[in-house]
């Protein structure tokens, strides 16, 4: 099996501008999951910035182990390499600082205006259109390395989104009616994950807290809050300065949500 020409590794890497993001890149035809290929190359001590790049993943993941559909041909599936000097209780905000490169790389390529989901979707038009999913390796107090992984559905069909997954998913051909160059997109999400994880790095929490408000299709929506075995109900009030959603419930207190399903009502 060959890489697909939309996928080619020295096209991509000629047109990065990002310092560290992609640097250095793999790019494969099949994988299992390319998150674990960057947790493996995290313990095989490959550089911070390394990223892998799949045409298609037979076992992709989102959060709490769910499947993730990567059909071959039609998808963006990468993963990121990073080692942040931050202590753990800072990594919630990377998912926000993915989701926000997500955002920008599809404006600029497909001219639409994407939200996010708390914590980890990407919404176009009220559907999904992309997820994150941030998994850490840590020893004692820090963070030995993680990976970010980012799945964008760029030119699916209607018949490539799972069906019990069509009123609510979408891609960006379905949604923008034109097909998308992939090698564009993961050049523009590349540099947009290197300039947002300068900003992380440089400890401006505040600027990504509050892009994340702006672009936030959660805050201001009454939610349903599922998190263990409780179920609430509240509204979205704020981003707390890790990341965490807040949520003041019907009776006005205000709770904390750091893990957990929230759906908008």
């Amino acid at each position: 099996m060959s890489i697909p020409p939309d996928l080619d590794p020295a096209k991509i890497q000629a047109a990065l501008r990002s310092r560290l993001i992609g640097r250095p890149l793999e790019v494969v035809e099949e994988i299992g999951s390319t998150n674990d290929a960057a947790l493996a190359a995290g313990r095989s001590g490959a550089p911070e910035g390394f990223a892998v790049l799949a045409n298609r993943q037979t076992a992709g993941r989102g959060r709490r182990g769910r499947a993730w559909a990567s059909p071959p041909g039609v998808g963006l599936y990468t993963s990121v390499l990073l080692r942040p000097l931050q202590p753990p209780g800072w990594i919630p905000l990377l998912t926000l600082v993915a989701g926000l490169a997500v955002s920008e790389a599809i404006r600029e390529v497909a001219g639409l205006e994407p939200l996010l989901k708390w914590p980890n979707d990407v919404l176009v038009h009220g559907r999904k259109v992309a997820g994150i999913l941030t998994e850490m390796a840590s020893l004692d107090a820090r963070v030995s390395y993680l990976a970010v992984g980012m799945g964008v559905n760029v030119n699916h069909g209607a018949p490539d989104l799972p069906e019990d997954l069509l009123p609510v998913a979408t891609s960006l051909r379905l949604a923008s009616g034109r097909t998308i160059p992939r090698c564009d997109l993961a050049v523009a999400l590349y540099n947009s994950m290197d300039r947002w994880y300068q900003v992380f790095r440089q400890g401006q929490t505040g600027t990504i807290l509050a892009h994340g408000r702006q672009r936030s299709a959660t805050l201001g929506k009454s939610v349903d809050v599922l998190a263990g075995e409780e179920r609430w109900r509240g509204r979205a009030v704020d981003l707390d300065a890790d990341g965490a959603l807040l949520v003041q419930e019907e009776g006005g207190a205000v709770r904390r949500v750091q893990a957990g399903d929230v759906s908008i009502r």
